[in-house]
């Protein structure tokens, strides 16, 4: 166990958003956090990494507890891929590089370019390192903030949405590339995903949230459609298609 949650309230203003949330997380795993919108999937990822601040509760990283933590302490331990990136003035290769800082001082070192450089060929960005973000698209900027958390190198990473503007090719290299260091450099993955047929191909662990709490949490492979029926108010069916599972809405205007 990398990460432990523990009792985290959270509220904006006087409105509640999370009550008692507690679980583990394991390294070498992806986990899939799901709900509809606006159940406090964003939030939560922010909680864990000290974004924003529990009114209760404690994350603990390796039993140390995150409020002690300053902020580059806890970018050694995690990384972060937002929902939505601004676009800059500075180039691709810059932008990825950024993701060394943590682990200097004062400046990267020769190293840290091979890195960049070996990331940005796994996710196909190397062809645009000298362009400026600003001149970059929707889903290469999100490309782009893929490639600066994975080569931060932490043993956490949290990721919210992070296919959500990238079309269907992107998304599964981005994902299978996320699944292989996954497991091959044994890192805990955390990330919010609407779409239900890729939380269930490639996450392992899913927690799902309803009324501002965890209503489930579990094995993927264990998820059922009534789970799914229960969090989303929408009957669902669950086939396989060629050993992958896919869920099918049910269409109950037609069926009436």
């Amino acid at each position: 166990m990398i990460l432990k949650v523990s009792d985290i309230n959270f509220k904006y203003k006087s409105i509640k958003i999370l009550e008692n949330i507690n679980f583990n997380i394991e390294k070498g795993k992806i986990t899939m956090i799901l709900g509809p919108n606006g159940v406090g999937k964003t939030t939560l990822l922010k909680c864990l990494n000290k974004v924003l601040k529990p009114d209760d509760g404690e994350v603990y990283i390796d039993k140390k507890p995150v409020s002690r933590m300053n902020i580059k302490e806890v970018a050694l331990y995690m990384s972060y891929v937002a929902q939505k990136n601004d676009p800059v003035k500075i180039t691709v290769f810059d932008a990825v590089l950024m993701g060394r800082l943590p682990h200097h001082k004062y400046r990267t070192a020769k190293n840290d370019h091979k890195k960049v450089n070996s990331i940005m060929e796994k996710l196909n960005l190397s062809c645009m390192g000298l362009k400026n973000l600003d001149e970059l698209s929707g889903g290469e900027l999100q490309q782009v903030a893929i490639a600066r958390a994975l080569t931060q190198e932490t043993e956490i990473l949290l990721m919210d949405e992070p296919t959500s503007s990238l079309d269907l090719s992107n998304q599964s290299n981005i994902l299978n590339i996320i699944r292989r260091i996954a497991l091959e450099h044994d890192i805990a993955v955390i990330m919010t995903m609407h779409d239900l047929n890729a939380a269930l191909r490639y996450g392992d662990k899913y927690i799902c949230l309803k009324d501002k709490t965890i209503f489930r949490a579990g094995d993927i492979e264990n998820i059922s459609s009534d789970i799914i029926e229960q969090v989303y108010g929408l009957p669902v069916d669950i086939v396989k298609h060629k050993g992958f599972p896919l869920v099918v809405p049910m269409d109950t205007e037609k069926a009436a």
